[in-house]
């Protein structure tokens, strides 16, 4: 027999053997993880309070869950804790999304659930209302009409959220 002949043979026959074997119809034995839930926004209510008050009875909030939990005190920077990344100083806060927040975070059984499912405020932009020339705020993505007859300008809300104007 051809030394050739019988390498290609061998060849073929191991490339057989792995192609076989790849194809086969038993489960994957691996252990499936599943992927974290993330971040929860409660859903919002319509009364809004400002944003002090925010992130104080948040942050209160998380430290009465913690404490009950036994789990490490953590200090957090008002009102950087609440606002919306980039966001100025002109939002309030749904007063519903801070109530989910708080009953979400006294349902954790673990410490380590705060830092996997952290809680986030809806922010309700004010900002037309506290610059100079403020216009009325109309619902997230209308039109709002600005002072001194100047048109129409577009309230499309922060960070995607809705703005619904504010109301206190």
């Amino acid at each position: 027999m051809n030394y050739a002949r019988l390498s290609s043979l061998l060849c073929a026959s191991l490339l057989t053997a792995v192609l076989a074997a790849s194809c086969t119809s038993s489960p994957d034995t691996a252990d499936v993880v599943p992927s974290l839930p993330g971040a929860f926004q409660p859903d919002a209510g319509g009364k809004t309070v400002d944003e002090a008050t925010a992130c104080s009875k948040l942050t209160e909030a998380e430290s009465s869950a913690r404490a009950a939990l036994g789990c490490d005190a953590v200090t957090h920077t008002c009102p950087d804790y609440v606002r919306p990344a980039g966001g100025a100083d002109c939002f309030v806060y749904d007063q519903g999304s801070l109530d989910g927040c708080t009953t979400l975070y006294n349902s954790f059984v673990s410490c380590d659930q705060f830092d996997s499912r952290p809680c986030l405020l809806t922010a309700v932009s004010n900002c037309d209302q506290t610059d100079s020339g403020a216009a009325n705020g109309g619902a997230g993505g209308q039109t709002s009409t600005a002072a001194a007859g100047s048109g129409t300008v577009p309230d499309m809300g922060a960070g995607g959220i809705s703005s619904a104007g504010a109301s206190n």
